[in-house]
């Protein structure tokens, strides 16, 4: 049994007459009824009752029609979602964050990508910043949001997006000797207590804060490390030391913590998504429009 064989037969049963059906389908009437005979050669049935004076279906060709006109739904069903698919408006979409990301537009842009592609289900990963790349690399995720760092290892298999450009600030407990001050400098700082991420959860950052106090003449007296940057901010408003976070961070606890900006020297950290060059995929196309739209760099 071939498709063109239940094409035909839909067809002549819909118009009941072999020379209508077979200008409709672009065929000889001796080719439709050839098809027609080897259908009912296969199946072993007689799917229509023929006259000089007329075409009938049987009450198996009836049988038959309703199953196959269903049949054909569900394929054109399928053939529409599979275009659907390949443009993008359904699918998977697996995006990679760690747990500052929730305080940037990274909610903004998944509802607006939402309300764009509702058919497509978006499967939220949370990491640690330094896996982002690495589960990127294979292809656990499709979208990483991340820190541009400017590591350049990764430049000739991903591309990067940066969309803000994050100020280091200083968090420190309400009622701080410092809390009253318009901005801190290093110096400031350098005999106070500090909560800091966890080197084992981000490398890159606290790397990148050690050495800051490094340059400016002291190393930190880190007090307590925490896993995350929520973590570290609820520290800071037990008063249990200082902190340096983004400045996208400033609006937690903020009954119990101030932030003040760093100055002498200024810090600023870029943040990106990335993603494969070699994902080819409509839907990772489609989320990269999405977040070019919040792009503030």
């Amino acid at each position: 049994m071939e498709l063109q064989q239940l094409k035909y037969f839909v067809e002549v049963a819909s118009q009941l007459h072999f020379g209508r059906a077979a200008e409709r389908l672009h065929a000889s009437q001796q080719t439709v009824s050839h098809q027609i005979g080897q259908l009912e050669n296969e199946l072993d049935l007689k799917l229509f009752k023929r006259t000089t004076r007329k075409v009938e279906l049987t009450m198996a060709g009836e049988a038959l029609l309703a199953e196959v006109q269903l049949a054909f739904k569900h394929l054109q069903r399928g053939i529409d979602e599979a275009k659907r698919a390949e443009t993008g408006r359904r699918g998977r979409l697996t995006i990679g964050y760690f747990g500052i990301m929730l305080y940037t537009v990274l909610p903004s842009a998944i509802r607006l990508y939402r309300e764009l592609y509702p058919d497509v289900e978006i499967v939220m990963q949370e990491m640690e910043s330094d896996q982002v790349e690495q589960k990127l690399l294979q292809g656990e995720i499709d979208i990483g949001f991340s820190v541009d760092l400017n590591d350049k290892h990764s430049e000739h298999s991903m591309n990067w997006l940066p969309f803000s450009t994050e100020p280091l600030v200083v968090a420190l407990p309400k009622k701080h000797l410092l809390s009253d001050k318009q901005h801190i400098t290093l110096a400031d700082l350098k005999n106070e207590s500090f909560v800091i991420l966890n080197r084992n959860d981000s490398p890159a950052l606290f790397d990148s804060f050690i050495l800051l106090c490094r340059q400016a003449g002291f190393t930190p007296h880190i007090v307590q490390q925490a896993a995350s940057d929520q973590a570290v901010v609820g520290l800071v408003a037990t008063g249990i030391g200082v902190a340096f976070v983004l400045g996208c961070m400033s609006k937690m606890f903020e009954n119990d913590v101030t932030f003040i900006p760093l100055t002498e020297p200024s810090f600023e950290l870029t943040l990106a998504i990335c993603w494969l060059r070699s994902n080819q995929s409509s839907q990772v196309d489609h989320f990269v429009d999405v977040m070019r739209s919040f792009n503030e760099v």
